[in-house]
């Protein structure tokens, strides 16, 4: 018997629909958690992941229909390896900033002129007004006013992403058994 035969379709494209609706999830989430703050708590992690997870979820359709042989297969191992990975990033980020929510990696200017979307349009004079360069001690610092209104609203972002996540990386870890099954010769429901 093949590994045609021992890799059932059925498999692949239940993952590839889970896969699809929870990149979906994950890149909205992240699109939530940054319209309601630009810059802290977050390292837009769910977007630069989520190409990569498009690329496994278009892959795991393709192989559902087209490509059934061990070389896709294997392509496709590689992509859930990588899928599940970028999957642990995105928690650990996720449970880092939950702890951390107004950490920010732009700099002290952004981090302070960066609020939601609508500060990209609008306020400048405050902008100017809050964010000057203050001298405490002969050390210029400025003062992120995050730390006095964090972005609470993200917390149900990063949970949810979370979750998301972690289906994300159960499915991948899902395809890789199923693989590991099919390339040791296990049968799945055939004789």
């Amino acid at each position: 018997m093949g590994f045609k035969e021992r890799f059932p379709r059925w498999i692949t494209l239940v993952l590839a629909i889970l896969q699809l609706i929870l990149t979906a999830a994950i890149a909205g989430l992240e699109f939530g958690s940054f319209y309601y703050d630009v810059a802290h708590g977050t390292i837009w992690a769910g977007f630069w992941s989520s190409l990569v997870f498009i690329l496994t979820f278009v892959m795991m359709f393709i192989i559902t229909c087209c490509c059934r042989g061990r070389c896709c297969a294997t392509y496709l191992f590689i992509l859930n390896v990588m899928s599940g990975a970028l999957a642990c990033v995105i928690i650990y980020f996720d449970v880092y900033f939950q702890d951390n929510i107004c950490k920010c990696y732009l700099g002290d200017n952004l981090c302070c002129a960066l609020r939601d979307i609508k500060s990209f349009n609008s306020a400048y004079g405050d902008i100017a007004k809050n964010c000057t360069p203050i001298y405490f001690n002969g050390v210029q610092t400025i003062v992120d006013p995050c730390y006095t209104s964090p972005p609470t609203a993200k917390y149900i972002f990063l949970k949810a992403q979370i979750g998301c996540s972690v289906g994300m990386l159960v499915t991948c870890g899902l395809y890789v058994l199923s693989y590991l099954f099919a390339c040791c010769m296990i049968c799945f429901g055939h004789d």
